[in-house]
């Protein structure tokens, strides 16, 4: 059950993804989905292995639930985020981003739950402030990649 609900879950963001106006071009997204994937899954070791804070379940259906949430839905929701960055809107992406920020603490406590994973001293301001750090990290990649020199890339 835990690994139809991760599915559906990843999959409603990349239809998501699908249907928004991109502001970034393909390349763009490709390397910013893989650096976010890196930058999501260091942090996540850290409070996993390092500081004990989360125990993803030995179960393997939780565990691979675990790594569709964590290889595929998270970094589509950052890539999302960093599109809407890019509008034009003056406060309505910043309250898009917040609730999509937000909404991380019901996918939080939905795979608390679903005995994904179990978290000691852990709070709903420190998946706030974890899920934050993701948004500003992606935000500054995007910042990197589009203030790269054009001369510096070389696609043929």
């Amino acid at each position: 059950m835990s690994l139809g609900i991760s599915v559906l879950l990843s999959w409603s963001v990349i239809i998501i993804l699908t249907l928004i106006p991109k502001k970034l071009s393909e390349l763009e997204m490709v390397f910013l989905y893989f650096t976010n994937i890196i930058f999501e899954l260091s942090i996540f070791t850290i409070f996993h292995l390092n500081l004990q804070y989360i125990q993803v379940s030995n179960d393997i259906e939780k565990s691979f639930s675990d790594l569709v949430l964590r290889i595929i839905m998270i970094p589509t929701v950052l890539l999302i985020s960093s599109n809407v960055l890019l509008y034009s809107w003056k406060y309505l992406k910043w309250i898009i981003v917040a609730m999509m920020v937000l909404s991380f603490i019901l996918i939080q406590k939905l795979i608390e739950w679903l005995g994904i994973i179990t978290t000691t001293n852990w709070n709903a301001g420190y998946t706030v402030i974890m899920f934050s750090t993701y948004v500003a990290f992606s935000r500054v990649m995007v910042w990197w990649i589009k203030r790269a020199d054009p001369k510096e890339v070389n696609l043929e």
